[in-house]
């Protein structure tokens, strides 16, 4: 009963992403700058994590995704993309990469998770990172940028993140105004 209770709350939590904007409006760079969390350590580094994009695409993939960094001492910058999927029905193992408008400098496959199962299937999560650099960042402030990613099931997914996203982001990191 309990099982059947949670599936149906996660089911008509999926729906109503169901119609997410891949867009977001300019109005929200402010609310990405200031819904970026900045942990500091006693060392003097730095870490950001991003607010969380919700949105679900054509196969009913809920896609959930947030850029984070790590900023050292010295001020070293890394980036990277992190992306939680959860879908139904078969393991998709996504196993690549590809930007349209730049290259994947790392894929890595941080989780993998086979959850409630029932008659009509199982839930399937999938903790994805991809490694970004500041040049492409700052880059890609201007259109966003669009990431495929494969599986070996031979279904792709695509992740937008937004131009305004970025910028909020990027301002929350670097301090600046963009």
């Amino acid at each position: 009963m309990h099982r059947l209770t949670l599936c149906i709350a996660v089911s008509l939590a999926l729906i109503g992403c169901a119609n997410n904007d891949k867009k977001i409006s300019s109005w929200e760079v402010n609310d990405v700058y200031h819904s970026t969390i900045v942990t500091a350590t006693s060392s003097g580094a730095k870490s950001y994590l991003g607010p969380s994009i919700n949105s679900m695409d054509e196969d009913n993939t809920y896609e959930m995704f947030n850029l984070r960094s790590e900023q050292t001492a010295q001020g070293e910058k890394s980036y990277e993309l992190q992306i939680h999927l959860t879908y139904f029905k078969q393991v998709r193992n996504y196993d690549s990469a590809s930007l349209l408008n730049g290259p994947v400098a790392s894929f890595k496959v941080l989780s993998k998770e086979a959850g409630l199962c029932e008659a009509r299937g199982c839930v399937f999560k999938e903790l994805l990172s991809i490694k970004l650099s500041d040049a492409f960042l700052k880059k890609s402030m201007k259109e966003g940028f669009q990431l495929t990613l494969s599986s070996k099931a031979g279904i792709s997914t695509i992740v937008f993140v937004p131009p305004q996203y970025i910028k909020g982001y990027l301002m929350a990191v670097d301090g600046t105004s963009y």
